[in-house]
């Protein structure tokens, strides 16, 4: 069985979920062995995690208004801002060697993946080494970069430069992060419902100006693009041997798949 590798330039949130989760089930049916894809959004989006209530996260009306989409994941974890980042997604059967073992164990797996093409673009990545809340208060309320997880990927100095989350389902892996160009994080902040107080959404802001990193900043050169290409390059290091590539447009499903997410929204 193929491994197969995806590069996708900007997509909407629909497509880019509904891409994820028919490249999950092609790995069930055990057409592939294993799936990494790189992409981006457009427009700009938020995604909340699976088990999140999105009206409790979320002023989706105005979102939309604004002309922004906003989507479920088919991983864990709190609010995203979707903006000027690369995002990655890693998806294989639960026993394949890059990521089996433990959660712990499949953190690090793929972190060596992210960590070594940052490496190689310019950016001096580090794995963290122990979980850490930047804010207790209102947790409902804090976006996925107001905390720092054991093994995730961060500048030098502390701040976050990729946020993560992993899910399993059915003896099937996915991982997808978010690995930030530029800070728009705050945006998640300016769309918290009523319910979220101005001294909330003040201290949110202030983390996220403060507590995330950008790929940016350690070379302006990069773009999306050439970190998709050294992301890859990493990815066959690790496993061994190159994947095939392919077109997510491919995917058995796809088409359905856009659509049912799309309706998900409309039933917000």
């Amino acid at each position: 069985m193929k491994t197969l590798a995806i590069r996708d330039s900007y997509q909407s949130g629909f497509y880019n979920m509904a891409a994820d989760i028919c490249s999950m089930k092609l790995v069930q049916s055990s057409k592939t062995q294993a799936v990494f894809r790189t992409y981006m959004w457009a427009p700009h989006c938020l995604s909340i995690g699976r088990f999140q209530k999105a009206e409790k996260e979320v002023d989706i009306k105005r979102l939309l208004k604004d002309g922004f989409h906003v989507v479920r994941r088919p991983t864990g974890g709190r609010a995203v801002w979707h903006g000027h980042e690369l995002t990655y997604s890693l998806i294989a059967r639960e026993d394949h060697p890059m990521v089996s073992g433990s959660i712990a164990e499949s953190l690090m797996k793929v972190a060596s993946i992210l960590t070594e093409g940052l490496k190689a673009s310019g950016v001096p990545a580090i794995l963290n080494s122990t979980a850490r809340e930047l804010h207790s208060k209102s947790r409902e309320f804090n976006p996925c970069f107001t905390s720092h997880g054991r093994s995730e990927i961060m500048t030098p100095d502390g701040r976050k430069l990729v946020g993560s989350a992993q899910a399993r389902s059915h003896g099937v892996f996915i991982e997808h992060g978010s690995i930030i160009f530029t800070n728009q994080q705050m945006k998640a902040v300016d769309y918290l419902p009523e319910a979220a107080s101005c001294e909330i959404k003040n201290t949110m802001r202030e983390l996220l100006v403060n507590g995330v990193g950008t790929v940016l900043e350690y070379n302006q050169k990069i773009t999306p693009e050439i970190l998709a290409k050294n992301l890859h390059e990493q990815f066959a290091i690790q496993q061994g041997n190159i994947p095939a590539s392919f077109l997510s447009r491919d995917l058995p499903g796809l088409e359905e798949t856009i659509i049912e997410r799309q309706q998900i929204l409309e039933n917000y």
